[in-house]
């Protein structure tokens, strides 16, 4: 019992990671480096009490995983910025997973059945659908798509680097707790290099208030640790991938926004495919 209560940290973690980084006016640039000094925090302390060995080439391929996360976070924070939570992050987790999915097969080369490929281009149409029908909004008589082209493009980039940095420690075949302190030193340098290019007055209150950001985000990366370790990848996996039904329906109740019954059926019935679609991916070998 007690695991799958660890499991369900992702799920919270992630899912209010967006939210409270939204509750205060910070510019992404703040959002980034808050997040990510928190991180670091909370890896030097799992360091003091796990004393995980890292070795030089662990380190350097965790150090890039967390550059990435940084251009990733970045953007997606852009992308909420631009939209709202509730719009942006359907759209990000539905094209992490079709990223990680596409990762998977081509460079990993899994699916190895006509069954797998059946089923698992099945389930990115699924996404794929999900992530457009949360997008939809009355407007008079008419249902239309909300999220501007600009919004799915900086999304998409997002998820591009948000997958790069999932799988290059699995390029390179570096896991466990090794992983998580200079992954952190990666994403706090990007991140403050990113905010020295950027030039620009930054807010020690807007920083220091997304150290809860990063605190939320660093115990849900820590419970999938977790969880992966006694339940496998597959079912931690999907059910991590709940975050989205706590970010998008909590960034609209959050923030008060206005939904007709109408537009409440599309993102609900838009979350259900995505996460049938998670499933599906999931069991596939």
């Amino acid at each position: 019992m007690l695991i799958y209560f660890i499991a369900l940290l992702p799920v919270l973690g992630w899912g209010f990671m967006p939210i409270i980084a939204n509750l205060r006016k910070s510019t992404p640039e703040e959002q980034l480096l808050g997040t990510s000094i928190s991180a670091l925090l909370f890896a030097f302390v799992l360091f003091w009490i796990l004393s995980p060995e890292i070795t030089g080439l662990s380190f350097i391929v965790s150090f890039v995983s967390g550059i990435f996360w940084s251009f990733g976070q970045l953007l997606q924070f852009k992308g909420i910025v631009a939209s709202s939570v509730a719009k942006a992050m359907p759209i990000s987790n539905g094209t992490q997973l079709i990223g990680a999915t596409l990762f998977a097969v081509l460079v990993f080369q899994e699916w190895q059945t006509m069954t797998a490929v059946v089923i698992g281009i099945f389930a990115v149409i699924l996404i794929l659908i999900g992530v457009v029908m949360t997008g939809f909004q009355k407007r008079g008589n008419h249902i239309t798509e909300s999220v501007s082209i600009r919004v799915y493009g900086i999304v998409i980039l997002s998820s591009f680097f948000l997958t790069l940095y999932v799988v290059t420690n699995q390029l390179f075949h570096v896991t466990g707790f090794s992983i998580i302190l200079p992954q952190a030193v990666g994403m706090l340098t990007c991140a403050i290099g990113i905010n020295l290019a950027k030039k620009s007055t930054i807010s020690s209150k807007n920083v220091a208030f997304n150290l809860m950001t990063g605190l939320s985000w660093s115990i849900a990366n820590l419970g999938m640790f977790l969880a992966t370790a006694v339940l496998g990848v597959a079912t931690s996996f999907s059910i991590s991938q709940a975050c989205v039904i706590v970010a998008t329906i909590g960034g609209i109740l959050i923030f008060k926004q206005k939904k007709n019954l109408l537009e409440w059926g599309f993102i609900i019935s838009g979350i259900v495919l995505i996460m049938i679609g998670v499933v599906l991916l999931s069991i596939l070998k």
